[in-house]
């Protein structure tokens, strides 16, 4: 992915004191070290499954506010401080308070001109400090309470908004304000609906099929074998940007109808959408390899096809209940 930086500004959020300041001025994103920051922070989270997708309710502030923006009605720096008011104000009412940065920014990706929202919460870092006195330098070390997060850091509160078409795709965390569970970004900052996210339902999916099976006594590897089956041979046989759900519970629970519906009913109650978009956490999760341990601390890592395959691998049930596996036509051990 590449990220074409345009704007950016920098909003510093003091919960403790109440202090803010709000800054007249965009960074200056030419600045190698400034643009590669956020640039950096913007593609480390921009793609991941673990953004939601939403949708602006009617009447959502914010959304009159990108409306404004793209008019020409309002500047950015007033667009930016407006998003960082709200989370001000959402974020002084939590039960504990919080320190914040807010990095809003405008970038073009795929043709796409986007407004971002960084969340960064204030971390306490350890750095040197120089002294001099009476001619004598003491090098010290020092707490400081105001670290931006480093680039290898994953941001967990920020959101997404197409300029033009208002799509909304955004990060949060639950905060409690007035005893309450609330996503400060979705709720308070965007007013918006959203969905779970790809990660969310594909690790949903997975958790449910498998409650499924051990409630009805079936066999809960097979149950993952069969859901890692399915989702690699429609991505590579049909390039499927989705998976279908329905067609997951019509695999998974071939031939058993109860637990099928049983299953889609629980998934559909989860906030499982019918369609879960395929993208790289999902390929690299869900077509894996099964991994199975024993007790004993042997450790199993097969292709899910080869479970239940005599051919490959038989699970033998023994006289005393214990178990045995047994791995057919090996040709070659490779020590790794």
């Amino acid at each position: 992915m590449i990220v074409g930086l345009k704007k950016a500004i920098l909003h510093i959020l003091d919960a403790g004191s109440g202090i803010n300041v709000y800054s007249d001025e965009l960074l200056n994103v030419e600045n190698a070290e400034i643009n590669t920051f956020i640039t950096k922070h913007i593609e480390k989270i921009y793609e991941s499954a673990s953004l939601r997708p939403a949708e602006f309710k009617e009447a959502s502030g914010f959304k009159a506010k990108i409306h404004q923006y793209s008019a020409g009605d309002i500047t950015f720096a007033q667009l930016s401080q407006n998003a960082a008011e709200r989370l001000y104000e959402a974020s002084a009412a939590e039960e504990e308070p919080r320190s914040c940065d807010v990095i809003v920014c405008e970038f073009v990706t795929n043709d796409k001109n986007i407004i971002g929202i960084l969340k960064c919460d204030s971390e306490t870092g350890m750095t040197h400090t120089v002294v001099q006195e009476d001619g004598q330098i003491f090098n010290n070390i020092i707490s400081h309470y105001a670290i931006l997060p480093p680039v290898s850091r994953k941001i967990a509160e920020c959101a997404f908004v197409d300029k033009d078409t208002c799509e909304v795709r955004y990060a949060g965390k639950n905060h409690k304000i007035d005893g309450e569970t609330v996503d400060i970004i979705a709720e308070l900052l965007l007013e918006c609906e959203y969905e779970i996210s790809p990660r969310e339902s594909a690790n949903t999916l997975k958790r449910i099929a498998k409650k499924v099976a051990l409630e009805n006594g079936a066999d809960t590897i097979e149950t993952s074998a069969r859901i890692k089956e399915y989702v690699t041979k429609s991505i590579e046989e049909n390039n499927y940007e989705y998976v279908d759900t329905d067609a997951v519970a019509e695999t998974v629970f071939e031939g058993l109808p109860s637990m099928r519906e049983e299953f889609v009913q629980k998934i559909e109650k989860a906030g499982v959408p019918k369609l879960v978009e395929v993208n790289k956490y999902i390929t690299d999760k869900m077509t894996s390899n099964v991994k199975l341990s024993t007790d004993t601390g042997v450790e199993l890592s097969f292709p899910p096809e080869y479970y239940k395959n005599p051919d490959y691998i038989e699970i033998i049930t023994n006289e005393d209940g214990t178990l045995s596996i047994k791995i057919n036509n090996i040709t070659e051990l490779i020590n790794r």
